[in-house]
């Protein structure tokens, strides 16, 4: 994107845009949907295709913003596309804008105007400080261990220490576990993820094949791992961060690995529906039962996946479970309106983010989203988790205030990673694991719950940064990319050249 011209990009964005009201005009030609959502659909699309004509490069100071707002199009637009190419959309308003509507535009227009603030701003006052990296053993090694032992610490909390999603299961196996191994576990757990991208960055920089190997047998674990534990997300974490690393380290859209997520989201994501509804539904079967059965549940699972996903009661696609709008327009339509507005109630976990349960054994933990079950009277299940959004949890606690200062704050945030921590100026795997760890949490933990999230969020840059300290001792030379002028390189940049053929 970087050697495109400003007036190429501005033709491509009328062209996408034109493109895509076109599409949207075929599509309600052949379905006949009697409520077209055609101007906020739109609207969001030239909202969040809006980086076409700003992105620098796709691992440069804008592209947090974009990762975002593809997710955002993904939570806040497929789905009325989805159901415009079918001819039935669920919104009930027949106004051009309704509210909740209006509140997703307004809250995306704000967001990309926090951001690229901070990003200005980064540029022209930001002092540049030294760039280090860790050595090749460090990375490859530490990522092994924080892998490993993440995986275990995963393992043996959804087998065997929280065994089922209800409640009761989840409460008596806290118990039963302590305190300290359940602190010990939900930290070691957190190690997970950067020792997948860790192993990912030393593919990437160091081309050795059995780094490609390693890469091959965590995202296939990954998977094994997820369908056991009947975690969609713990599934995919994988091959989503091995993606963003690529995109992130070589500035390039990893093609056959996207080719291997649409495979995915066809032929795998419908066998974990049927995995949950009917061995974990219908039969009840412990995740103990499963490791120990593995064989017959994956047979079980397999002759049930036609009847879980096809018929009028079929479970949801992977399109349908990635629409949120549902949540918004819920929130929006009752929320002062027969349900109380929370006033920053589902966001005081966020006061002890950094401190332990053994230390405030009673600290806030509110479970959010089966608050919003409860308080909305989605369905009469205790056990039942509704994603609010973090746009509606917002709005749900705050109002239309909520809305525009938190959405520019969520902006702000993810500006100051954006241009503080990007592969293209520098790259070293503490950018990586800050930047991914962002778009894990902050990006994809959108759709869930704000104090869930950021706590995670802020817990792991902070454990990042020790990381920092301890292992990187390698300087790294400036690459440029951003309007903020290069420090003088030392002796040590100068004849340090870790990646030639990005240099050359």
């Amino acid at each position: 994107m970087a050697a495109i011209s400003p007036n190429t990009r501005l033709v491509l964005y009328v062209l996408a845009n034109l493109g895509f009201v076109l599409l949207m005009g075929i599509a309600y030609g052949v379905a006949g949907c009697p409520n077209p959502r055609f101007l906020y659909l739109a609207l969001l699309f030239s909202l969040c295709s809006s980086p076409i004509i700003y992105l620098d490069s796709l691992n440069g100071r804008y592209s947090l913003l974009s990762i975002f707002l593809a997710a955002y199009f993904l939570l806040m637009g497929t789905g009325n596309v989805s159901e415009l190419l079918t001819g039935a959309i669920n919104e009930k308003s027949t106004a051009v804008l309704s509210v909740p509507e209006m509140a997703i535009l307004l809250g995306g227009f704000v967001l990309v105007l926090g951001y690229r603030s901070i990003v200005s701003l980064h540029g022209i006052a930001a002092p540049l400080t030294a760039r280090r990296d860790w050595s090749r053993s460090a990375v490859f090694l530490g990522g092994a261990i924080m892998w490993g032992l993440g995986t275990f610490a995963t393992y043996e909390w959804y087998v065997h220490i929280v065994t089922d999603s209800t409640n009761e299961a989840t409460i008596k196996g806290l118990e039963n576990a302590g305190i300290w191994n359940v602190s010990v576990s939900i930290l070691a757990q957190m190690m997970q993820p950067l020792g997948i991208l860790m192993i990912a960055y030393a593919w990437r920089t160091y081309r050795v094949p059995a780094l490609f190997a390693a890469v091959i047998a965590v995202v296939t674990l990954q998977v094994l791992l997820g369908f056991v534990a009947d975690a969609k997300g713990l599934a995919m974490m994988g091959g989503i961060l091995v993606m963003m690393a690529i995109i992130l380290i070589d500035a390039r859209i990893p093609k056959l690995w996207l080719i291997g997520a649409v495979i995915y989201a066809i032929l795998i994501f419908p066998i974990f529906q049927a995995y949950r509804t009917e061995i974990h539904g219908n039969r009840g079967i412990s995740r103990a039962a499963v490791v120990e059965n593995f064989g017959r549940i994956l047979d079980l699972t397999l002759s049930a996946e036609t009847r879980v996903n096809t018929g009028s009661h079929r479970a949801q696609t992977l399109l349908e479970r990635s629409s949120a709008i549902g949540s918004v327009q819920m929130i929006f339509e009752k929320a002062g309106n027969g349900v109380a507005f929370q006033h920053g109630y589902t966001l005081t976990p966020l006061l002890a983010t950094f401190i332990p349960k053994v230390v405030w054994p009673d600290k806030p933990d509110v479970p959010t989203g089966q608050l919003v079950n409860k308080e909305f009277h989605v369905t009469d299940g205790e056990d039942v988790y509704i994603s609010p959004t973090n746009l509606g949890e917002l709005y749900w606690n705050f109002g239309w205030p909520g809305v525009v200062l938190g959405m520019t704050t969520i902006g702000a945030i993810l500006g100051w990673v954006g241009s503080r921590f990007n592969m293209a100026d520098a790259r070293t795997v503490t950018r990586l694991l800050v930047t991914v760890v962002t778009i894990k949490e902050v990006v994809m933990g959108f759709e869930g719950v704000i104090a869930a999230s950021y706590v995670v969020w802020l817990r792991s840059l902070a454990g990042i940064g020790l990381l920092h300290l301890m292992f990187a001792r390698i300087p790294v030379p400036w690459r440029g990319g951003s309007d903020t002028a290069p420090a003088t390189p030392t002796v040590g940049e100068l004849v340090t050249k870790p990646y030639p053929n990005v240099l050359a």
